[in-house]
C-alpha cells in the first residue's frame, strides 16, 4: 500500500525554473537554520510579532516586514508538499499579517 507523501509526490507537477531557482538559493539559509538552536528562529520571529503589534509604526513596520517576508518564503518553499489545509492556514497567515501592517500604516 502506497503511503500518502508516495502519492503526493508522484502527482507533483515538475518544478519551473523559478522555484528551482529560489530553492537552490535557499538551501544554504535553510541548512544554516537547521544548525541553529530548536527555539531559536521560533523566539525572534515572536520578539519581532511583539513588537510589530506594540511598537510604534516607525518600528512595527520594519519588524512586521521580517516576519511576512519569512513566513511568504517558507509558504513558497513548502506549497507543492503541504496538504489543502496547510495552504489554508498559511494563506490565512500571511493574510493576517498584511491587515496587521495596514492597521499599523493606518490604513
Amino acid at each position: 500500500m502506497a503511503r500518502s507523501s508516495d502519492r503526493r509526490d508522484a502527482s507533483r507537477a515538475p518544478a519551473g525554473p523559478l522555484r528551482r531557482r529560489i530553492e537552490a538559493a535557499s538551501t544554504p539559509l535553510l541548512v544554516a537554520m537547521a544548525r541553529l538552536p530548536r527555539l531559536l528562529v521560533p523566539a525572534v520571529i515572536g520578539v519581532l510579532v511583539v513588537t510589530a503589534l506594540g511598537a510604534p509604526a516607525f518600528a512595527a513596520l520594519p519588524a512586521l516586514a521580517v516576519v511576512l517576508a519569512f513566513v511568504a518564503w517558507l509558504t513558497f518553499l513548502s506549497w507543492p508538499v503541504i496538504s489543502t489545509s496547510g495552504r489554508l492556514t498559511r494563506g490565512l497567515l500571511l493574510a493576517l499579517l498584511a491587515v496587521v501592517a495596514l492597521r499599523q500604516l493606518h490604513l
